[in-house]
């Protein structure tokens, strides 16, 4: 785990003085049931009954799945438990559900579209929601990380400072109880204003930085690092002999990673509908 294991109100000072470049992270481990698919970016828009029907298609159709595990941005954007009322939530939140009741184990990585997932959602759909991401222990003992990937984003200063804010304590209790509407008002408003701010960003500013990921590795001993978030696709050795993948977002390329007891695999999420994903993952 990174950091973050002493009294609370020690933890708040220190990452007061932490410059946004460094942000602290909290990795559990948890022990995944192979095999494992990791998928990200999904941006699913609640507010149209169609807007995720193609993934709970998709979910439906996986076979043999031991741990499923979603990188964030799962939603275009979520503001508390109230979406579950939206037109295209609930066939999300069942098509979910089921998978969890099938015996896969359902992971969900907080994005910066999603961050206000809680217990509820938990609760809605059997997910464990992860604050920050996960390690895990893959087949031949190594270990892999897996995180978003917005905080590799170092270069983006102004970014990480505002994710620091809509993410303190009294944003994150406040957003969930306001009006659903005022909420995503907010939420559109916030979003529009990204779209420009990046649009105007050079492209080696907000992309995920090498050497983040490289001091990542380092520091949870991760032979393997996987996240999403720039949905562009990258397969690339880091120092020290770490494999550090990046998937495109759902629906690209090559969007979809598997974790078997014999290789680790990116596929793209067609390849794995309907399918047993074990005999994918080949050398």
């Amino acid at each position: 785990m990174l950091a973050g294991t002493g009294p609370r109100g020690s933890r708040a000072a220190a990452d007061a003085m932490t410059p946004p470049s460094a942000i602290r992270l909290e990795l559990p481990e948890v022990d995944c049931a192979l095999p494992v698919v990791v998928i990200a970016d999904l941006h699913l828009d609640l507010a149209d009954e169609r807007g995720g029907r193609e993934f709970a298609l998709w979910l439906a159709k996986l076979r043999a799945v031991g741990t499923l595990a979603i990188l964030g941005d799962l939603f275009d954007a979520w503001v508390g438990p109230a979406q579950e009322r939206m037109p295209g939530a609930l066939e999300v939140l069942d098509a979910l559900k089921r998978v969890a009741q099938s015996g896969t184990q359902l992971l969900v990585v907080h994005g910066n579209r999603d961050f206000l997932l809680d217990a509820s959602f938990e609760e809605r759909t059997g997910a464990r929601v992860l604050r920050d991401g996960f390690t895990t222990r893959l087949a031949d003992g190594s270990r892999a990380a897996f995180v978003h990937g917005d905080t590799l984003c170092t270069k983006d200063v102004g970014y990480l400072r505002l994710r620091r804010v809509v993410r303190s304590k009294p944003v994150t209790w406040l957003a969930p109880r306001l009006p659903l509407f005022v909420g995503l008002s907010i939420a559109r408003r916030l979003r529009r204003a990204s779209v420009n701010a990046v649009a105007q960003k050079p492209s080696e500013e907000k992309s995920v930085q090498r050497a983040a990921a490289e001091a990542l590795s380092a520091e949870t001993g991760a032979e393997l690092l996987v996240c999403g978030h720039v949905h562009a696709f990258r397969d690339e050795p880091l120092s020290g002999g770490a494999r550090w993948i990046v998937l495109d977002a759902f629906g690209g390329q090559r969007d979809a990673l598997t974790l078997s007891e014999r290789a680790v695999v990116a596929l793209a999420t067609r390849d794995l509908a309907g399918r047993d994903c074990a005999d994918l993952a080949v050398p």
